[in-house]
């Protein structure tokens, strides 16, 4: 059954013609495989993002509800008279508490302490409030009598 050189040109152009058909789906199939990872790697990095976002929110909303449960109205009564002149180291762990909201907790420290007495024979009383999470950063606020004089970030370090 020999082709005939016309039909052997046929086969020929068709077995080509075979070839760069599939070359194109390839090439279509690898572009899609390209898209579709581009589109996973974003959509990763946006879960990765919102998870930090959660995560951001929920310690500020724990530091919002702490404020307004101790700070925007101490109770000064609370405090426990400093075993140091002055405050006390923030590495000497002593009267600490924890405070808890919902599945989080900080723990705080309320200090006080009277300066010694002035030539007009007064003194004044000092406030700290201290919370931490981590032990290592703490979130301060201190009162002289009842007046908020500062807050800030405070580390503690050894």
């Amino acid at each position: 059954m020999a082709l005939s050189v016309r039909n052997q040109g046929r086969v020929r152009r068709r077995r080509q013609q075979q070839g760069w058909i599939s070359l194109p789906i390839i090439a279509l199939l690898i572009a899609l495989s390209s898209l579709s990872m581009q589109f996973q790697e974003k959509q990763l990095a946006s879960y990765l993002w919102q998870g930090h976002v959660a995560e951001v929110t929920e310690e500020q909303s724990l530091w919002a509800d702490f404020q307004k449960a101790l700070v925007l109205s101490p109770s000064f009564a609370l405090s426990v008279l400093s075993e140091c002149i002055g405050f006390c180291d923030l590495q000497v762990i002593f009267s600490e508490q924890t405070w808890q909201s919902g599945d989080a907790s900080l723990r705080y420290r309320w200090e006080r302490y009277e300066s010694l007495p002035d030539e007009d024979e007064s003194s004044a009383t000092f406030y700290r409030l201290c919370a931490t999470q981590n032990q290592q950063q703490y979130r301060c606020w201190w009162w002289q009598e009842n007046r908020l004089l500062s807050n800030g970030w405070v580390s503690a370090s050894d």
